[in-house]
């Protein structure tokens, strides 16, 4: 596997669990390393990313996992940014920035988009404006 792509998908892991006492109220977790653009240099780096609740965290590691990508009001869709394949950007309206993230293959990419669709979703209950579709 060239150096440029996500090493084993064995780290990524889904769940997710309804609240007995709150019907409403989902939890997703997903977590496992992917790529991630850098802002300046625009290089790809390996990071840590962890989605619990509606907050999608990421670093170097598990343990410094505390950089935050907003995903209120945020678009959610597939990019071919650098000829990468499986490669998905979030951009948060309010932010002005564009996150490009890149998984191992096409089956952690859709596990991604749709975690973080559900997470955005599940953060703002009754806001019909937060649905989002994956193309």
């Amino acid at each position: 596997m060239a150096e440029s792509e996500p090493s084993s998908s064995r780290t990524n892991s889904l769940n997710t669990s309804s609240s007995h006492n709150d019907e409403n109220h989902t939890h997703v977790e997903l977590k496992g390393y992917l790529w991630k653009r850098t802002k300046l240099s625009r290089k790809w780096k390996k990071q840590w990313f962890i989605l619990r609740n509606s907050d999608l965290l990421y670093g170097n590691t598990p343990e410094t996992a505390v950089k935050n990508i907003p995903l209120s009001n945020a678009e959610i869709s597939e990019t071919d940014v650098d000829k990468k394949d499986h490669a998905f950007r979030i951009k948060p309206k309010d932010n002005g920035r564009t996150f490009y993230i890149q998984a191992e293959n096409e089956n952690v990419q859709n596990d991604w988009m749709q975690a973080i669709c559900f997470a955005k979703a599940a953060g703002h209950h009754g806001d019909n404006s937060q649905a989002c579709t994956i193309q």
